[in-house]
């Protein structure tokens, strides 16, 4: 395995998928070029299952697409390239974990930290859509979260949809936002159709915030916390309330208001739910606002 890329050492592993592996690293330079610590994404030298120039041209097209934004609550891809005969991306590097691995470790949270965190993710959608950008792949694993909760940022635009000619089609039309092994889907309904746009990534942030609420509630009201099939259960809780059109915090001691936000987001039908990440966020920012008197305790 190569040990530097370009001026940076390699550390240790953050992240493993089937196509890469992100390593942090060190710059051994007194002025970095992108400074001290980043994370560098590499393709693996073997891609099982696939053709090699493919998820090199899936590769060069997400770093493409991420270097054009510059947001605080999208990760910064800095720069990409071949270094002894393998693909990496250089990319800001987050000290904390994913969101998945947030809402799956112990810890209850107050439900203004929650609600703050739902809305860093709108700001960072609004920034991209703003670019005529369609993440596609809204889910917990793909939100950065620092160990003290104030960083937060979106991540992985691999089946990305971007702004196209009429002649152009979505690379990826069915593709994002499923989670293997679980009964829970970020897809909105036309997303698994293959006819998604900037309101499915609002579909899927609203999921993805009932859920992060439900399970990090300071007092969540579905029981046996403890129980090895806890996070199974929720799974599949959310996934027969999303078969009714409801939210499964409607259930919790929440701000009606608040629900009735969670209801629009996740709304089965685009033109009902909020239409563009701006409008979605400034909802969001009332409760955030107003973390004072909507905190529970």
């Amino acid at each position: 395995m190569v040990k530097n890329f370009s001026e940076y050492y390699l550390a240790e592993k953050i992240g493993v998928g089937a196509f890469a592996t992100v390593y942090k690293a060190y710059s051994q330079l007194q002025k970095p070029t992108y400074g001290k610590v980043v994370a560098i994404k590499i393709l693996n030298e073997k891609v099982h299952g696939a053709s090699e120039s493919k998820v090199v041209r899936q590769f060069e097209r997400e770093a493409s697409i991420a270097m054009q934004l510059n947001h605080e609550n999208v990760v910064k891809v800095y720069n990409w390239g071949k270094f002894n005969g393998r693909y990496a991306m250089i990319m800001e590097y987050v000290d904390g974990k994913n969101l998945n691995e947030f809402i799956h470790e112990p810890g209850k949270y107050p439900f203004s930290t929650l609600v703050e965190i739902g809305y860093k993710i709108a700001c960072g959608l609004t920034h991209i859509h703003a670019h005529g950008i369609v993440h596609k792949d809204i889910k917990p694993e793909n939100v950065l979260i620092s160990n003290d909760l104030k960083v937060v940022k979106i991540t992985d635009f691999g089946i990305a949809k971007v702004p196209r000619r009429w002649w152009q089609r979505d690379l990826f039309e069915k593709a994002g936002s499923e989670r293997r092994f679980s009964h829970i889907s970020y897809a909105a309904p036309e997303q698994k159709a293959g006819q998604s746009d900037a309101r499915s990534d609002i579909y899927s942030l609203g999921v993805l915030i009932d859920e992060l609420i439900i399970v990090k509630l300071s007092q969540p009201e579905i029981p046996g916390r403890n129980d090895q099939d806890y996070f199974r259960r929720i799974s599949e809780v959310i996934f027969k309330y999303r078969k009714t059109q409801q939210i499964l915090s409607e259930h919790l001691p929440i701000p009606e208001e608040f629900k009735e936000v969670l209801k629009r987001a996740t709304n089965e039908d685009p033109a009902l739910r909020f239409q563009t990440a701006t409008e979605f966020a400034f909802h969001l920012s009332k409760f955030v606002e107003n973390s004072d008197t909507i905190n529970q305790n």
